[in-house]
């Protein structure tokens, strides 16, 4: 029972965190599977992966009703990341678990960094390329999905943002949606290295999609600005967290899935 009520409880926060900010899958979720729900980093990379894709698509489509969704993304971003993703995840399997950890804080730290540069470097400066920049952001995308679990939250939105001036609502839409090919791509890598548990998806999706729907639904009503910042404070707070923080001992590298003390 404790442990049902914090795959939920984890999940609504995930969802939320999908909706409001752009912050689900990996970013959020990984640090709760690993600290709260004791899986490996390994484990929980692709667990957090095959979760995400229920806060991308709820996500996407309650920012799409609203029209704050750019649909080239899908195909410009999300096809490069869909080949790039896998890739990463095989190459990156047999990394030690705190060097995972701590670029996972690294790549949350960068996207902090790429929002609050907005502005002092000109936020739009690929307006000129913007299908070569959607590719290009979509390549970094499935690496850094592939190695660490994340994508959105702290490369795709922050990405569009500065290369495309977007507005940070249709940013955050538009990063839900084209994270869905890596998604698929990263899911298929780490389900065959037995790095998925399944066991727990159903409970996560089902707190994922609730808070996800509610978080989305906040966010179109939040002042632009307000939301920029929040969103750039919170990329700073889980950053620091990670880096900050040492795997448990306990954690194993891998461990077959649904195979919990």
């Amino acid at each position: 029972m404790k442990r049902t009520a914090r795959l939920l409880a984890s999940g609504v926060v995930t969802g939320l965190g999908g909706g409001l900010a752009s912050l689900g899958g990996g970013t959020i979720l990984i640090p709760l599977l690993t600290e709260w729900l004791d899986m490996s980093q390994l484990e929980a990379r692709g667990t957090a992966m095959a979760t995400s894709g229920f806060t991308a698509l709820s996500g996407a489509l309650s920012y799409g009703l609203h029209g704050s969704v750019d649909w080239r993304t899908l195909v410009w971003t999300g096809l490069p990341a869909l080949i790039c993703a896998p890739v990463a995840a095989r190459i990156s399997r047999a990394w030690p678990q705190a060097l995972l950890r701590r670029t996972f804080g690294v790549v949350v730290l960068l996207g902090a960094l790429t929002l609050l540069l907005k502005g002092t470097v000109g936020g739009g400066f690929a307006d000129t390329w913007p299908l070569a920049w959607l590719a290009l952001v979509g390549v970094i995308a499935g690496s850094v999905a592939g190695i660490v679990g994340v994508s959105g939250g702290p490369v795709l939105a922050p990405l569009f943002v500065l290369g495309l001036g977007m507005p940070q609502a249709l940013a955050q839409g538009s990063s839900l949606l084209a994270r869905l090919p890596a998604i698929a791509g990263g899911v298929a890598e780490n389900a065959r290295e037995k790095a998925v548990d399944w066991h727990s998806l159903p409970l996560l999706a089902t707190g994922v999609v609730a808070g996800t729907v509610i978080g989305s639904l906040l966010a179109l009503h939040l002042p632009e600005r307000g939301l920029h910042w929040l969103f750039a404070a919170l990329l700073v707070a889980l950053g620091l967290h990670e880096l900050g923080n040492r795997p448990l001992h306990r954690h194993i590298e891998h461990r077959p899935h649904g195979s919990y003390p």
